[in-house]
């Protein structure tokens, strides 16, 4: 393997949502992902400075923790219903 493949792997594997792509993926806005972050709800990586210039990276397995903790029942009892 060469640098550039390695590089590549670990950008495809290990790749952080930025706040517009995590929104997207939750079906929110981009300042509510913040809201979540800011009131530690979702766990999130500041990349940039402290304060306005703040720039939040989410990596996606907490984004699915995020998703499994605000389930209210196991998907599949969902429809078990006879």
């Amino acid at each position: 393997m060469t640098l550039h493949t390695d590089l590549l792997t670990m950008v495809t594997e290990h790749a952080l949502l930025d706040t517009s792509v995590a929104a997207t993926a939750i079906g929110v806005t981009p300042w509510w992902v913040r809201h979540l972050i800011s009131t530690g709800e979702l766990r999130g990586i500041n990349v940039g400075s402290h304060g306005t210039g703040a720039k939040w990276r989410i990596d996606p397995a907490d984004l699915d923790a995020w998703i499994v903790s605000r389930q209210t029942r196991p998907r599949d009892l969902v429809g078990d219903q006879a």
